[in-house]
């Protein structure tokens, strides 16, 4: 009786003493996660390969000898790729977030082998600043449930839906309306620009696709050099400046393009996006208003997407404003 007790012990502990190392691994796994920073933290390169964690409140990305931390209580919003799937369903293949961030190489937020995690966060002016983040499939879902238990917010999935309507503008005449418009018009003079997160009346955005779209604009603005200051939505600072433009952008069409084209062709079969770029003063008055059109092609080393839309709304801004000093 006693050496079959002792038997048995024995296989039992064999049996969770081989089970302990595993866990052990998976669990320092899950709390380092290898990422690729793709967008948005601010002082990081785009395509930052690093180590995502959740440590002492702050999301922690460590890159080459470097590492960022953002204020878990500063996020006021964080989705996975997951979460985005199960909102839009089938019509995540429409706007496929291939290479959206001016690289060269080519990377979709949806493939099955990668995940995201993208965040909206408040710097220390309460300036709002979106990061995209890709990993390795089934990790993100463990930084988000990490960094909302520290106190981040984040949206329900209704909340992220997407709910394509076709547009009825045709893109290349609004462009052309908006040329003929800027040959009447004056340059308006102002030395800073405020820019409001991306929103959307007809297609409720993802928020990698959102996000995207707002930082891409914010950098294009930057390289401009056509402000003295660029603020981002929200941003204290910006409640000083008497002559202050203010941006809101609305997505109001998307246009679809062929998924098979796009996969036999690789360049043709493009899809659109057709963004209402409004520019106001701090009173709410309307100083210009005109319709962007971005391409967005989905398959190919160094195509761009919301980078597009950037480049030309960017384009809008040189063509209709210049500072008081007439630069």
């Amino acid at each position: 009786m006693t050496l079959r007790r002792t038997t048995v012990f024995a296989g039992v502990a064999l049996i969770f003493g081989g089970l302990l190392p595993p866990i052990g691994n998976a669990q320092q796994a899950a709390e380092h996660v290898k990422a690729v920073q793709l967008i948005g933290l601010a002082g990081v390169k785009q395509d930052a390969k690093g180590m995502l964690s959740v440590v002492d409140g702050n999301l922690h990305f460590v890159h080459a000898k470097a590492s960022s931390d953002v204020s878990a209580t500063s996020i006021q919003d964080v989705v996975t790729g997951g979460d985005t799937e199960k909102a839009v369903g089938k019509t995540i293949g429409m706007i496929s977030m291939a290479a959206p961030y001016g690289g060269g190489r080519f990377l979709s937020l949806f493939r099955k082998k990668i995940d995201t995690l993208t965040v909206q966060y408040r710097d220390a002016e309460a300036g709002l600043h979106g990061a995209i983040f890709s990993m390795p499939v089934g990790t993100a879902d463990v930084i988000k449930k990490g960094i909302v238990a520290q106190g981040a917010r984040a949206a329900s999935t209704a909340e992220i839906n997407v709910v394509p309507t076709p547009s009825n503008s045709s893109p290349k005449q609004a462009e052309s309306a908006s040329a003929s418009q800027e040959q009447k018009r004056a340059k308006i003079k102002a030395s800073a620009i405020q820019v409001e997160m991306i929103q959307s009346d007809e297609i409720k955005l993802p928020a990698e696709f959102q996000v995207a779209l707002y930082e891409n604009l914010v950098h294009q603005l930057e390289k401009q050099e056509k402000f003295r200051h660029i603020y981002r939505e929200g941003d204290h600072n910006a409640a000083t400046i008497a002559d202050l433009v203010i941006l809101h952008s609305t997505v109001r069409g998307f246009k679809a393009g062929s998924e098979r084209t796009r996969q036999v062709t690789t360049v043709a079969g493009a899809t659109s996006i057709t963004v209402h770029c409004e520019f106001t003063s701090t009173d709410g008055k309307p100083l210009l208003e005109q319709d962007v059109n971005g391409k967005v092609r989905f398959f190919g080393g160094n195509l761009k997407a919301t980078y597009d839309f950037a480049k030309k709304a960017a384009h809008v801004v040189h063509e209709n404003f210049s500072s008081p000093d007439g630069k």
